[in-house]
Order: structure tokens, then C-alpha cells, then sequence
């Protein structure tokens, strides 16, 4: 029985060490002198993943990576140099000549192969749009040059995006097709147009690093916009007690940021009471977020305006963590959530928000 035991242990450990695979970068470099050093890091957070003595100058790199990831091969006696590298937990060859840097070549990683069909794609027209931003700067008038740059700018963004829409509809399984998404989101019309690419990429593609800064951008990007779901919160009212967003499910709620020193918001009161008066026997309320800094102050001007709903704030003034959340950047400001918790409508005033509410609720 202890040998079976034993036995069996040794099918675990070797089991383990079979599945905590590595990658090792073999390198031989011209040009590299006796005890300096190679080092890979991640491009992304600087983690350094391996590093190690040059012999002759060859060396040999070995760490551990969750997926395919962009890495960056530097060494200590040509610190001008940093080689870039797309490979996952597989075994690499690369040589060259420190003296000759763009024939230096990475073997063994098909992610790598497919990183630089796209780097070389991207690069001369992300160079060509890096170029053109500060020569637009620079014109601080609307004068025909500057329009010329803008149409030039607009026009090589649209060639980049349409070669990086390419490039992923070529290879919609690689985890580089999340990277090529992700290098160039900024640029799309918004968030829609990005997820949609995203989203057309095979279930292989979806995973990893990029996929979850993708997915992180398209989520933050949508929140508080018209067809988004709200994000659900929680802040405490005038008497401390803690108030959640998702306990007004199943109503029409008015988000209203506001606060007592902001004068726009107090003319805007009457109009928000007005509103709430008359449909509140019909599944609608408000609830008010303010930013006010000074808890008197915030009571006594919902007593005064007699603003008959729940209200909360943390007293954090613009740091209002509601405020934070939703992207507010100046009041009064206001969201209308239906009963499922989507957003129907944004910043609606005076009569725009009755005639919102009558044509929702008859």
C-alpha cells in the first residue's frame, strides 16, 4: 500500500510539473559582452520575467507567462535596444547583431509570426498619425492648414482601422487579434464599434489580458450612456442609512445630481418637484445625489425647495463617489432608469423631462 502511495504521488508531482509549463528563449547575440546581463519583462506592467548572464554572448531565458503576452528583450550592454516579443509558455530561438538590430530574428512562436504580420502593418501609420497630432496642435486657429491636417489625421486613422479590421477577420482564434483590438480602441467611433469586433473574435481570442482591458473599456465607456444598464450603488441618506440604486427596481427613477450651493440645480428644483408631484402615483420617483460638502446645508435645502424624495451623498463635494462613478462633470445633471434598470433618457430639464415622463407614463 505505501508503495502504491508513493507511486501515486510521483504520477502527481510529475503530472504538475508537466502542466506548469514555461517558455525559454535561447539567444545567441553578436555584439554582447562576458557578464552582462538579458532580461524580459512585460510590456504592459514591467514585471521582470527572466533574467540572465551573456557567455559568449549567448544566453538562455526560461519563466512563465498566463497567456500570450507582448514581452520586451533588453540587455544591460546595448541599453538603447529593447526587442519586442508576442510568445506564450513555448520555446524560442533568436539571433542577430546587436550591430544590425532589424535583422535580428525570433523563431519557435507561430503568436510571435502573427505579431509581426501586424506590427508591420501598424506601425508606419500609427508613426504617420504620432506625426501629425503636434503639427495640429500647433495651429491654434481654425485656418485651412489645420483642416488639411485633421482630414490627413482622419484619413490614415480610417486606413489603420481598416487594416487592423483586416488583419482580425483574418485571425479571429490568436489572442494578437485581442492585443490588435486593443492597441487601436481608442480610435473606434466608440465603444459599440469596438465591442462588436470583439465580439465577431472566436472564443480562443476572448481570453486573457487584452480581452479583459477590452471588455473593462467597452463596460466603463458605456456607463451612464442612453441603452446602457445603470450601475447598481450604494450611498446613505440625510440619517446615515444606506440606500442601494437596485432597491428601486421595478420603478421609473430619476438619478438627480444636484447640490445646495449650486444655484442652476435650485431654479431647476421646481421643475423636478413639478414632475415628481405628478406622476409619482404612477411607479415613478427621484432619487437625489448630492454633492454638497455640508450636511446642514444639504438638509435645509431639501426642506426649503421641499424635495419630497430619497436623497443621498457622501459629502465629498466633486468627489462624490456616485458623481465618479457616472462621469458627471457638471450639475445639474440627471439620468432616467426604466424598470429594468436600463437608461432611457439623460439630462432632461424642464419640459423636456415632463414630456419624457407623459410619453412613458400614460
Amino acid at each position: 500500500m505505501r508503495k502504491l502511495i508513493i507511486y501515486t504521488l510521483s504520477l502527481l508531482i510529475a503530472f504538475q510539473s508537466a502542466i506548469a509549463a514555461d517558455f525559454t528563449v535561447n539567444g545567441k547575440m553578436k555584439g554582447l559582452t562576458n557578464g552582462s546581463t538579458a532580461t524580459i519583462k512585460n510590456v504592459f506592467n514591467g514585471q521582470v520575467l527572466a533574467s540572465g548572464n551573456i557567455t559568449d554572448g549567448a544566453f538562455v531565458l526560461k519563466g512563465t507567462v498566463n497567456e500570450g503576452m507582448l514581452l520586451q528583450l533588453s540587455f544591460s550592454a546595448a541599453p538603447q535596444l529593447n526587442i519586442e516579443m508576442f510568445i506564450g509558455n513555448e520555446a524560442v530561438i533568436i539571433e542577430g547583431d546587436l550591430a544590425a538590430p532589424d535583422q535580428i530574428k525570433l523563431t519557435g512562436s507561430v503568436l510571435h509570426q502573427t505579431y509581426e504580420k501586424f506590427r508591420i502593418q501598424f506601425a508606419p501609420l500609427k508613426d504617420k498619425l504620432n506625426a501629425i497630432v503636434p503639427l495640429i496642435q500647433a495651429e491654434t486657429a481654425q485656418t485651412p492648414k489645420r483642416d488639411s491636417l485633421i482630414n490627413l489625421f482622419n484619413s490614415y486613422k480610417q486606413v489603420l482601422l481598416n487594416e487592423t479590421v483586416g488583419f482580425v477577420n483574418a485571425n479571429p482564434a490568436s489572442v494578437v487579434s485581442s492585443f490588435a483590438l486593443f492597441a487601436v480602441g481608442p480610435l473606434f467611433s466608440g465603444p459599440q464599434e469596438l465591442e462588436s469586433k470583439f465580439n465577431a473574435l472566436q472564443p480562443a481570442a476572448q481570453k486573457g489580458y487584452f480581452s479583459e482591458m477590452i471588455v473593462k473599456s467597452v463596460n466603463d465607456a458605456k456607463i451612464g450612456q442612453i441603452g446602457s444598464m445603470a450601475t447598481d450603488f450604494t450611498q446613505n441618506d440625510q440619517n446615515g442609512k444606506p440606500v442601494k440604486l437596485s432597491s428601486f427596481k421595478g420603478k421609473y427613477v430619476l438619478i438627480d445630481f444636484w447640490a445646495s450651493w449650486c444655484r442652476p440645480c435650485r431654479q431647476e428644483n421646481p421643475n423636478v418637484v413639478a414632475a415628481f408631484n405628478t406622476y409619482k402615483s404612477k411607479n415613478f420617483t427621484v432619487l437625489g445625489v448630492s454633492l454638497d460638502q455640508d450636511k446642514n446645508s444639504w438638509i435645509q435645502a431639501i426642506a426649503a425647495d421641499k424635495l419630497t424624495w430619497t436623497h443621498v451623498s457622501d459629502l465629498k463635494y466633486w468627489s462624490n463617489e456616485v458623481a465618479q462613478l457616472y462621469r458627471i462633470q457638471s450639475i445639474p445633471a440627471n439620468l432616467l432608469i426604466d424598470p429594468t434598470g436600463k437608461i432611457i433618457g439623460k439630462d432632461l430639464r424642464g419640459e423636456d423631462l415632463l414630456q419624457k415622463l407623459a410619453s412613458i407614463l400614460k
